[in-house]
């Protein structure tokens, strides 16, 4: 059937198919990952934005361990199929073959059936629309999954299947079989209640199958259901839909003729004309119609207050498209007329309209009289006008609450509709109006405008390069509808992956997106005339922040970034995200890259050189001081000197968890910060920071980032000409190296160092090196030159009197001696390294050692006593987010579980151990393969690990650890002895 292949279906429940078999995807939110990955078009997907799709805006702090769980969990349910969940420092990618998702077959089979019906092939297309019908599922599409994704993908996916029935419908009608037409479309009707098409279709074909009955009761139950639930009454084309089959039931020939108009007084009608290709956004125009509905007047005849309902969002989200769609869709339930003002706002070429003026039109709109000079006389005048009409205002691109309020009506029965790029909280708190904050579209409407401006068969044949260019637009409706006449327009045809391309250099994305001598359609534009509305602090602030290289930004971060108290610089957050200059998400700020880019250009002219560097110099001093909180009972001594006052304070962490949880948070930030200090000159604080990132790498980063991040490092060390800082990241070079299992690199890197410290007289550092090369050489099995390094470690190590240092030199004697198969010598190290370290507070190190100390007492076959060790290394490392040290547990477990003849507990520890090394990039991933090779062989494959003590035993000369002394400075190590 799909001979192994990897075949999704999301157009019903989730499920996945391999080799004839379903897949078991595990529990909802492991499901829920899985549906974002394969509904992601191959592309890779952020850890961001998967936790945004499957938490939504508020995710728990433990949503990025949580996270990691389910791609190892996944990677399980899809073992033995080539691996198609791949991940990288981006995200994770997820590889499907084109025909592998149901969805990208029916879009297929969508545009095909489209195509032989503009081709005049009806009953061709009517079968291909059939067969892509036929993909739905029963159930509801992704059915149970929790989380924004899924509840988007849901309508999507509805709206999708509703666009092909009435297509197909619309077909069947074409080809003279309205019975079957109906049918199919009755089957619809309960789930798109207030869709009038549809109706009007059903209707239709009910009509010309002989059911005029049927059809007229449809039309009254629409009639009935729009009065109660909506307060509207059926469209202008419906209505005369009815009155045609009021005619041919009463035997006319004809239809009947346009009814004379009412004689009733002109009213306004002034709703701008809508947007042809209105997409997406139903759940934000339900909620607009429910807030009408609430304003209807009740059953006692009493009007309710008047609803106002506030649009708000980043210019170029599509407010006012919004805006006047839910107006046409409302106009027939306000009789008195629908009147429209723009106040200008934020209007490129005029001022914004003064609320005078603004009254003026409405005044005169209303046929009001003579309209009274006087402000105060002229809204009095206005709410007595309009005080017991229905009507529907749109008040668009509103400037602020003040330009507003004397717009709005006293009581009775009118709606208000305003639009605005800022949030208009005066309004909310004076009046509670709703506030209907857009964001940019989703990924598949971006996908459906590009389909609809620039046709579904050149997006489809483009479909990846479509994907990115409406990424590079942000998803913003203009944005798109830009680039979409960059492609249509003039004689020659432009690919979408060169407009993409082009796209991609920030330099010219501005450029780009506009249409040329019109500021309307700019984006540029739109952003000037939002930024030439702030304050000249508010306008630095955006400068300023434009300048941060990371994703988001947090209040803290900002504060040094903007160099002002915390508390303005939350102000100034604050009042950039009420201006949807900004954004929020969890407890940090970010820009889309269309914001950001344009304040980077406006940075370049507000802001000297000198400003924009230290700008980023205080940001980057900021990150370098939190990295180096000390959460130990002891200080730690750093190899470098910081300036002795900190203008603004650093986050706190109570333990190493929370630094290593923080770094994983914060990664996004601090990899392009790195980059940046280095290229803007800040070598210094490119060195500390990579110097600083040791914890978090080592417990829970990728190995492949420590490496670059490390070679950024030591190149910045060099451009300061800093000996003792390019010994130290040397030192952590190796160590990075010996984790990917270079161990070449390794030893030749740690060798600089040493050779780097020979005048220097660094007995502390050396201690480190030689610590980590005799651990390395242990990895390259050159046990008994490793000795001899390991020895001189520990002997300087005892000379310094630095307790952290001695700690890490007796673990990596004990790890040797266990290799060595002298397990008594291991235990010996082992337990006085174990004790020492317990002093010293750092949980790497006594992790390590327990792990060492398992190990001898599994090579004695003190099966027991093993497994207390590993067990204790375990929870140490579970509970301090240590997943490198984890790994090594369940692999060491699982060795012991395999002894004990319990071969089903040995392969699903080890299977636990792989997940976590293959995420961390760790070169053990060999060895547990190779075991589970082993272990799936049987067990005369097994080698026999049973080894006893070898001759030649290195006997110990320090036969007792020294009592406690003051915590010594942090080293850096394969153990990790930094």
């Amino acid at each position: 059937m799909d001979n192994g292949r990897l075949r999704v279906e999301t157009l019903g429940p989730l499920r996945a198919y391999a080799a004839g078999r379903e897949l078991a995807l595990g529990p909802p939110k492991q499901r829920a990952v899985f549906a974002v990955l394969a509904l992601s078009g191959n592309a890779v997907v952020s850890r961001d934005r998967l936790i945004d799709g499957v938490w939504g805006e508020s995710p728990p702090t433990t949503a990025v361990g949580s996270l990691h769980t389910y791609v190892s969990g996944l990677r399980r349910a899809l073992d033995g199929l080539g691996e198609p969940l791949t991940s990288s420092a981006a995200g994770y990618s997820l590889l499907l073959d084109p025909d592998g998702l149901d969805v990208t077959v029916a879009e297929r089979l969508a545009a095909r059936a489209r195509s032989l019906a503009a081709g005049r092939e009806p009953a061709a297309a009517v079968t291909v629309f059939e067969e892509a019908l036929a993909l739905w599922r029963s159930g509801t599409a992704l059915g149970g999954l929790p989380g924004p994704f899924g509840a988007e993908h849901r309508t999507w996916a509805a709206d999708l299947r509703l666009r092909l029935v009435v297509e197909h419908a619309e077909l069947l009608l074409e080809l003279a079989q309205p019975a079957a037409a109906a049918d199919r479309l009755a089957l619809h009707v309960a789930d798109h209640p207030y869709d009038e098409r549809l109706r009007a279709l059903l209707i239709t074909a009910l009509s010309r199958s002989g059911r005029t009955a049927d059809a007229l009761a449809r039309y009254h139950d629409l009639r009935k259901l729009l009065a109660e639930d909506l307060g509207i009454d059926p469209s202008a084309e419906l209505r005369a839909l009815y009155a045609s089959l009021l005619a041919d039931s009463a035997g006319a020939d004809t239809a009947p003729a346009a009814l004379a108009p009412a004689a009733t007084p002109v009213r306004p009608a002034q709703l701008p004309r809508e947007v042809a290709d209105f997409i997406g956004r139903e759940d934000a125009v339900r909620r607009v119609l429910d807030a009408a509905r609430d304003a209807a007047p009740d059953g006692g005849g009493e009007a309710a207050p008047p609803r106002i309902v506030m649009v708000v969002g980043v210019g170029g989200v599509g407010k006012t498209a919004l805006a006047v769609r839910c107006a046409h869709l409302l106009a027939d339930a306000y009789p008195d007329g629908q009147l429209y003002v723009n106040l200008r706002g934020f209007d490129p070429k005029r001022p914004a309209r003064s609320p005078a003026d603004a009254l003026h039109h409405l005044l005169a709109s209303s046929h009001a009289g003579t309209v009274p000079t006087d402000q105060e006389e002229r809204v009095a005048l206005w709410r007595s006008t309009v005080r017991d009409k229905r009507m529907l205002i749109v008040l668009d691109n509103a400037e602020s609450a003040d330009q507003v309020e004397d717009l709005l009506p006293g009581d009775g029965p009118s709606f208000v509709i305003v639009t605005s790029r800022n949030r208009l909280s005066g309004l909310a708190v004076r009046y509670s109006a709703h506030r209907e904050t857009l964001s940019p579209l989703t990924a598949d409407e971006s996908l459906s405008m590009l389909r609809t401006s620039i046709g579904d068969a050149r997006v489809g044949a483009e479909l990846p390069a479509a994907r990115r260019l409406a990424e590079l637009c942000d998803r913003l409706p203009l944005a798109l509808r830009i680039a979409s006449e960059q492609v249509t327009s003039g004689s020659s045809r432009v690919r979408i992956a060169d407009l993409a391309a082009e796209l991609e250099d920030v330099r010219y994305r501005l450029d780009a997106l506009q249409i040329p001598d019109d500021e309307l359609y700019s984006v540029r534009g739109v952003l000037s005339w939002s930024y030439a509305r702030l304050d000249a602090r508010a306008a630095h602030a955006f400068r300023t922040l434009g300048l941060f290289p990371g994703v988001s930004i947090r209040a803290e971060a900002a504060t040094a970034l903007l160099d002002v108290p915390a508390p303005v610089a939350a102000a100034a957050l604050r009042n950039l995200a009420a201006q949807h200059l900004m954004e929020t998400t969890g407890n940090g700020y970010w820009m889309h890259d269309l914001t950001r880019i344009y304040a980077e250009e406006v940075s370049g002219d507000g802001e000297s050189a000198e400003s924009r560097k230290g700008a980023l110099r205080r940001v980057l001093h900021w990150y370098v001081r939190t990295l180096t909180q000390d959460y130990k009972s002891n200080a730690v001594k750093l190899p470098f000197t910081l300036d002795p006052v900190a203008p603004h304070a650093p986050l706190r962490f109570a333990d190493q968890k929370e630094l290593v949880t923080w770094c994983v948070q914060e990664w996004d930030n601090i990899s392009p910060l790195l980059r940046t200090a280095q290229r803007i000159g800040c070598h210094d604080e490119a060195w500390q920071l990579a110097y600083l990132l040791f914890d978090y790498f080592y417990a829970a980063g990728q190995t492949k980032d420590w490496v670059e991040v490390l070679r950024l490092g030591v190149r910045s060390t060099e451009m300061v000409e800093d000996r003792r800082a390019q010994a130290v990241l040397l030192n952590h070079l190796g160590v990075a190296y010996s984790r990917l299992g270079d161990n070449e690199a390794a030893v030749h890197e740690q060798r600089r160092g040493l050779r780097l410290l020979e005048d220097l007289g660094d007995d502390v550092l050396r201690t480190s090196l030689l610590g980590n090369l005799a651990s390395t050489l242990r990895e390259a099995k050159e046990y008994r030159a490793a000795l001899s390094y390991a020895s001189q470690a520990l002997d300087l190590a005892r000379h310094s009197g630095h307790e952290y240092y001695e700690a890490g030199c007796l673990d990596v004697l004990c790890e040797l001696h266990a290799e060595l198969g002298e397990f008594e010598d291991s235990l010996w190290y082992g337990t006085f390294g174990l004790a020492v370290s317990r002093r010293c507070g750092n949980v790497l190190l006594e992790a390590n050692i327990l792990i060492n100390l398992g190990g001898a007492e599994y090579g004695l076959a003190h099966d027991e006593k093993a497994l207390r060790y590993f067990q204790e290394a375990l929870t140490l490392c579970e509970s301090s987010g240590d997943h490198y040290h984890e790994a090594l547990t369940l692999f060491g477990l699982a060795k012991v579980k395999r002894a004990r003849a319990e071969p089903d507990s040995a392969r699903a520890l080890a299977d636990r151990a792989l997940l976590r090394l293959k995420e961390l990039g760790a070169e053990e991933v060999g060895d547990v393969t190779e075991f589970l090779r082993a272990l799936d062989a049987g067990p005369q494959e097994a080698p026999a690990e049973q080894p006893g003590p070898r001759a030649g035993r290195y006997r110990p000369t320090v036969r007792a650890v020294p009592a406690a002394r003051s915590a010594p400075p942090r080293p850096g190590s394969r153990h990790p002895a930094t």
